[in-house]
């Protein structure tokens, strides 16, 4: 818990300990990636000098050289033949040309040795070359023989000194080398065991951060789990509260209704203040209006909870649209708008509620309706688009603006909620549609283009003629 309470503490500064750590951790594992580089060139070059010695290559040319010199010798006393000689003589110069080609001159240029002898010693034997080849003809006599072999040992004599003082300074700088390589090896094993510590520690110390901020957003996790539950409960509380209160205030609201409209039909013709009957009247369409409120309130409750059941059956369009319209027709009369129905002289069949679809159209109509202007029409239209039938219902109002048409079938949204009078309204009846139509299977969309009015239409499947 001290380890959370410290960590909330940094909460501000999480983001910078955390950049920080992620550039040591980069940091040291460039290092690192140098400081094995480093090794890896050293152990190449250490590999390179081992498989192409140049002591062993050289300790090979002073033993061809001191057996051609023997050859030559023994060539002297007639014990060997030219071309002998003339064998001992390639094998020796094959060995400078090896000292001279591939890894082998790099390595001895590392080392920094005097390698002089080599190149001399490859001039010599391009001038003895002639003087080998000369030994091979038989009418040499043994004197000629003796002087011919003295002079070639007479220009190779001191190469054998100068060779062994090449080996001995080769051997020298080799080992020279070695040690500085174990040195250099146990210093980058040091250093690489350092990284490797401080590696780990910065892995331990994000490792150990992540786990703290993993427990803290477990913690927040719960509490937010907590409050949902919460909220989920006061949700309900709230919504069964309504359900109540709404149950309720409909059974007293319809017999208020009920009651205002029998004193009216009773006083209507005996009462002689006007005042008075006006008052019934107002009284009765609050009524009306409230009980309209009620009503909404009732049916998104019971969307919400998935209370609400649909009976799918084959039904024609065209006499859902002709009902819907006549429910609606008192309530256009009181606004002075008048419907006109344009429907197919075709069946128009889908398989849905019919009670449904009456709802939602009766939802359309009335808004329509509120929000077009006295004397005005509302058009309904009903037509098939190629294997779907679409019902149309489009006003002249006021339209909508669009950064609210995003938000229409949201529950409570109101085009203009601070209108009073016969356009208000409680905000659910769009959504309610929503959700029916959205139950029923079908599709519900519309355009509007603001000061000019909106057109909302409905979608469902027809059914194949033979059904």
């Amino acid at each position: 818990m001290a380890a959370q309470e410290h960590l909330r503490r940094l909460i501000p500064y999480r983001k910078f300990i955390r950049g920080l750590l992620l550039l040591l951790f980069i940091g040291a594992v460039i290092f690192g990636i140098i400081v094995l580089s480093k090794l890896d060139d050293g152990v190449q070059n250490i590999q390179t000098a081992e498989q192409s010695d140049p002591l062993w290559v050289a300790s090979q040319l002073q033993f061809e050289l001191l057996r051609l010199e023997n050859a030559l010798g023994e060539y002297a006393l007639g014990y060997k033949s030219a071309v002998d000689v003339a064998m001992r003589f390639d094998i020796a110069w094959s060995r400078i040309n090896i000292l001279q080609k591939g890894e082998l001159p790099k390595l001895i240029a590392t080392f920094q040795i005097n390698a002089d002898v080599v190149p001399e010693l490859e001039a010599t034997f391009k001038r003895l070359e002639p003087a080998i080849k000369d030994l091979n003809t038989d009418r040499l006599t043994g004197e000629e023989r003796s002087e011919r072999a003295e002079s070639i040992l007479l220009a190779l004599e001191g190469f054998d000194l100068s060779i062994r003082e090449f080996l001995l300074t080769v051997a020298q700088e080799k080992s020279e080398a070695m040690a500085e390589f174990r040195a250099a090896l146990l210093t980058l094993s040091h250093t690489v065991a350092y990284l490797s510590a401080t590696i780990l520690g910065l892995l331990g110390i994000f490792i150990l951060l992540l786990m703290l901020e993993l427990r803290t957003a477990e913690h927040a996790e719960q509490e937010m789990r907590h409050l949902a539950e919460e909220a989920s409960s006061a949700a309900r509380m709230k919504m069964n509260f309504m359900s109540i209160v709404s149950h309720e205030l409909r059974t007293s609201l319809t017999s208020i209704i009920g009651g205002l409209a029998l004193l009216k039909s009773r006083v209507a013709d005996t009462m002689k203040d006007e005042a008075a009957l006006k008052l019934l009247d107002v009284a009765s369409r609050n009524g009306d209006r409230l009980l309209a409120l009620v009503n909404d309130i009732l049916d998104a409750q019971a969307l919400t909870e998935g209370k609400v059941k649909v009976e799918r059956k084959p039904v024609d369009l065209n006499t859902v649209v002709s009902s819907a319209v006549e429910g609606c027709q008192a309530y256009g009369d009181k606004h002075n708008v008048s419907y006109r129905v344009n429907t197919p002289d075709e069946e128009m069949k889908a398989l849905t509620d019919s009670a449904r679809v009456s709802q939602i159209l009766a939802n359309l109509i009335s808004n329509a309706t509120k929000f077009t202007s006295s004397g005005d029409v509302v058009e309904i239209n009903l037509k098939k688009i190629d294997q779907k039938v679409r019902i149309e219902v489009t006003d002249h109002g006021i339209g909508i603006p669009i950064d609210r048409q995003n938000a229409i079938f949201t529950p409570f949204h109101q085009v203009n909620p601070g209108t009073t009078g016969t356009t208000q309204s409680s905000g659910l009846g769009l959504s309610i549609t929503k959700q029916l139509i959205d139950l029923l299977g079908g599709k519900i969309e519309f355009k509007s283009v603001e000061g000019k009015g909106s057109t909302f239409w409905i979608e469902f499947d027809l059914l194949p003629e033979n059904s």
